[in-house]
């Protein structure tokens, strides 16, 4: 599954990669091109349904890819949001 993965220390570069997979609170993902991020490292990544927030537990290189795991601490289903914001721009009276 492709993601989009934005470091916070610098929301300015945006690195594509493969989500690899997803177990409880821990993500890996297969990153694309020589951008290296460290360990520690809080960053943003999204699928197409869900956006998650964590920190960079470890990263290392297989197969010529850069590869990381991420301790994911918050998540934000897409969804749910959009239709959260639908009810609060609504006109409805209280």
């Amino acid at each position: 599954m492709e993601i989009s993965l934005t470091s916070f220390a610098d929301p300015q570069l945006t690195i594509h990669g493969q989500l690899l997979s997803i177990e409880g609170r821990y993500a890996e993902a297969a990153l694309d091109g020589e951008t290296l991020l460290a360990q520690g490292a809080l960053v943003e990544f999204q699928t197409a349904k869900t956006l998650y927030l964590g920190q960079i537990e470890s990263g290392w290189t297989e197969a010529g890819a850069h590869r990381i795991r991420v301790l994911i601490e918050h998540s934000v289903d897409l969804e749910r949001a959009a239709a959260i914001r639908r009810l609060w721009n609504t006109d409805s009276p209280v």
